[in-house]
């Protein structure tokens, strides 16, 4: 019977924020060697990368970078075994800038204790299951694999936290928070530019929408967020839609008001009947499905990465869920 050590294997990226500042968790612990981690110091490698460890069989994987290393990671896991119950489980690391996906299914504070006890004390491994969002093109054959997706002011923020609050050293959730004071207070050129309306049509499947089958939304508007996440950083949760579905979409409209008011609504970590009813008559509306088809001209956003442009239909769906030991 193989030992815990001989079924981990670690993948770094040196090139993510605070692995290339601080250097890496893993390697710090001592339970990385040479035949048992794989460093990414380019992305070209991770398709054999990969492929070495489903023909290996390992059963527990450690990632260590940012949102777009654990984006690309899943994703080519997925493209090379899409039978989720063959898959390994995964340990998420932080090791970007916002580090939205470790903060909920991964290591918050990965110690070296931690780090070695996951590794080496199978009783002390806590497994959590969350399925991924998956993305794919008509145009394209790749699918692409995350855990939120974002169009209109998202994408924009995202170029304007990248360009301007990171670039100050502001990292985490700290320049998500700038981003969004800047937007949503200030009433410079940034706030016309973030939240302009920009065209989307929105399809949410045989079930229609609010129970009207074949019905579709198709218009200019400000955001839509799509997750499978139960909620997002810093206790956001702007979602209220009723059903089962795997996937939560948000969507604000052109003619969505009281911007403010409602944003501080959706702070909150649930939504009763009557703010959910005000949201709604705001031009903010919330369901959960099972599957969508978006189309649009804009940018969209994966987990902090965009996506490439195209404005082909995009199947949007929940897989079934993976397996994080944390």
């Amino acid at each position: 019977m193989s030992s815990p050590m001989s079924n981990s294997v670690f993948i770094i990226n040196p090139l993510s924020h605070s692995v290339a500042k601080h250097g890496s968790c893993l390697q710090r612990a001592g339970v990385t060697t040479k035949s048992n981690s794989y460093v990414l110091d380019t992305f070209e490698t991770l398709p054999s990368v990969v492929t070495d460890i489903l023909a290996a069989k390992r059963e527990h994987v450690f990632i260590e970078g940012g949102d777009g290393t654990i984006h690309g990671v899943l994703s080519m896991f997925l493209a090379q075994q899409p039978h989720v119950d063959k898959l390994p489980s995964f340990t998420l690391l932080p090791g970007g800038m916002t580090n939205l996906v470790a903060a909920h299914v991964g290591l918050k504070r990965p110690s070296r204790k931690k780090i070695t006890d996951l590794v080496t004390k199978p009783e002390t491994q806590k497994t959590v299951t969350l399925p991924l969002l998956g993305t794919k093109a008509a145009d394209s054959e790749d699918i692409h694999y995350g855990f939120l997706l974002s169009t209109g002011a998202l994408p924009a923020a995202t170029r304007y936290c990248v360009s301007h609050v990171h670039s100050k050293g502001i990292g985490g959730s700290a320049a998500v928070r700038n981003t969004l004071l800047k937007v949503l207070f200030s009433r410079g050129v940034e706030r016309e530019i973030i939240l302009k309306p920009t065209p989307l049509s929105l399809d949410l499947g045989p079930d229609g929408i609010d129970g009207k089958i074949g019905e579709k939304i198709d218009g200019d508007h400000i955001i839509t967020i799509t997750t499978t996440l139960p909620h997002l950083m810093i206790g956001l949760k702007p979602f209220w839609g009723i059903g089962e579905g795997g996937l939560m979409i948000t969507h604000a409209n052109k003619d969505a008001r009281h911007i403010i008011r409602n944003i501080a609504r959706m702070l909150m970590p649930g939504q009763s009947a009557s703010a959910s009813e005000k949201l709604n008559r705001d031009g903010f509306r919330s369901w959960n499905v099972d599957k969508a088809v978006m189309q649009l001209s804009g940018e969209v956003v994966l987990d902090g990465e965009f996506l490439p442009s195209t404005k082909a239909p995009i199947s949007l769906f929940a897989t079934k869920p993976l397996r994080f030991i944390k």
